[in-house]
């Protein structure tokens, strides 16, 4: 199984937390990632609330780029319908360029209402922009590849080649089939919310179906899926971590508090949707993942405002190395 990282950086200035704070961590535990030999860090995009603070993750990506070496970097996801596309691909080939050819680009239409007003941009058409604005990112980044200039191609090039891979990312069935047809990796996500995971491995299944049905089985296509995270020495220091942080990103997340965070906490426990506890109930949990047909895991392992020592223990816990004994990806 592949050990990866997907940060939301979420900020709570109720304790204490700034901005700089976040991004301070991030790198520091990018660094971190880098050593423990994480597969790769995915950051959210988002606008207008404490629930992300890279608003574009291209900036945050590139400065991490400079303090790792062998981490492979990705927004999860470029909400392309809000941003100019020719823009998305200059960014983004800039940090393919700086990172020596580690970036995945991960694309989304978006799914918060709210982000999208302000922009003049309508949320019934970002299926629609989403696929266009792809489309035109794949058609820069050839042209660049080839040596174009000028107003058709950018001038700036990606090092992959023949070109980064994107990764598309959806909570939808059908979507993840139509992803994997077109050869392309899918980003998928477990919410909080989940009730199993039923759901997310049926799209991880629907993707395979994709893939293999358009002869792309063998290329590096391949399924990621996203779930919160934390790990710690006794079930008593991962509850009493994580329940606090789970009501401060369920605020965050739908502007409503939580009843009762212990209660929600202990549901996700039960349904198996976080990959929370110690690391020998976390290994249990990978082993189950394994069997559903995940492969390929992107933790959220700093949300909700935990501590940052507390965060980087969890990652240390969660590194590769620690669970050997599984069967390969």
């Amino acid at each position: 199984m592949k050990h990866s990282l997907f940060w939301l950086l979420d900020q709570y200035s109720e304790i204490g937390q700034s901005v700089a704070h976040v991004h301070e961590a991030a790198i520091e535990q990018a660094e971190e990632a880098d050593r423990l030999g994480f597969t790769s860090l995915w950051l959210a995009e988002h606008h207008f609330s404490n629930l992300g603070t890279a608003a574009n993750p291209a900036v945050l990506l590139a400065a991490i780029s400079q303090r790792t070496d062998r981490l492979r970097l990705g927004p999860a996801a470029a909400v392309l319908p809000l941003r100019n596309p020719i823009h998305v691909a200059e960014d983004y080939a800039l940090v393919d360029a700086l990172s020596g050819g580690r970036l995945n680009l991960g694309v989304g239409s978006g799914s918060r209402e709210s982000e999208f007003a302000p922009f003049g941009v309508d949320f019934e058409e970002r299926r629609t922009l989403n696929e266009g604005n792809l489309a035109e990112i794949r058609k820069r980044w050839k042209a660049a590849a080839s040596g174009e200039l000028g107003p058709t191609s950018l001038n700036v090039a990606p090092v992959q080649s023949p070109s980064p891979p994107v990764y598309v990312a959806t909570m939808n069935e059908d979507t993840a089939y139509q992803i994997g047809l077109a050869g392309d990796s899918l980003l998928t996500l477990v919410p909080p919310v989940a009730s199993g995971l039923a759901e997310p491995a049926a799209r991880v299944q629907a993707h395979v179906r994709g893939l293999a049905i358009a002869d792309h089985i063998d290329q590096r296509a391949e399924s990621i899926v996203m779930m919160f995270a934390h790990v710690a020495e006794t079930e008593a220091e991962v509850k009493a971590t994580v329940a606090p942080a789970l009501g401060r990103l369920m605020l965050a997340m739908s502007g409503s508090p939580l009843p009762d965070p212990e209660v929600f906490y202990e549901d996700m426990r039960r349904n198996g949707t976080g990959v929370f506890g110690t690391p020998a109930a976390v290994a249990h949990q990978l082993q189950h993942l394994l069997e559903l047909g995940i492969r390929h895991v992107a933790f959220a392992s700093s949300f909700g405002g935990i501590p940052k020592e507390s965060a980087t223990r969890s990652l240390k816990l969660l590194a590769p190395e620690r669970f050997t004994s599984l069967p390969p990806e």
